[in-house]
């Protein structure tokens, strides 16, 4: 009885989750996928940058253009990749053989490696609109969320240490 009841709540818990999980995805897009509300420099990740590194109105202005320039391109990357992915799932599926899988898998790698130069070139252009003064800020900036990322790390890693140990014992 006490194992239904756990089973029970666990399958209650499960449910509610993958239940909410599409609620903190987005929203619909035009075309009815979920969209990421967040997070680009036109979510709340760029108005915040914006401000702390109190960004000037041509500095805004030129970022903006930056950004409207390179959009179209993002996206055309962004569906190859997806158009790649669809292709080697399909394949896989289909049962193709070891050469075919490699090539989609190295048609994708170089997708994902052009994507990866894209954004590159696109925190340059970034980086290059900012004084110097700015340019330091973002670097200690970088500073603290990377520390603050290694403190949650160690935490992390010290629950588990204890976790286990106690499992252990």
């Amino acid at each position: 009885m006490k194992s239904f009841k756990l089973l029970a709540g666990s399958m209650v818990l499960l449910g509610s989750v993958a239940l909410a999980i599409p609620g903190f995805a987005g929203e619909r897009g035009d075309k009815g996928d979920w969209q990421h509300r967040g997070g680009g420099f036109d979510g709340h990740g760029g108005k915040r940058i914006e401000k702390l590194l109190d960004l000037t109105d041509a500095q805004k202005a030129t970022l903006k253009t930056q950004r409207e320039a390179q959009q179209d391109s993002r996206e055309a990357q962004q569906a190859k990749i997806a158009d790649a992915r669809e292709a080697l799932a399909a394949a896989v599926e289909s049962g193709a053989n070891d050469a075919e899988l490699n090539a989609l898998t190295e048609t994708l790698g170089k997708l994902h490696a052009e994507q990866v130069l894209a954004g590159a070139k696109a925190r340059k252009a970034f980086i290059a609109v900012l004084t110097d003064e700015q340019k330091q800020k973002l670097t200690d900036l970088k500073a603290k969320r990377e520390a603050r990322r290694e403190e949650r790390k160690d935490a992390r890693d010290h629950h588990r240490n204890s976790s286990s140990s106690a499992n252990d014992a």
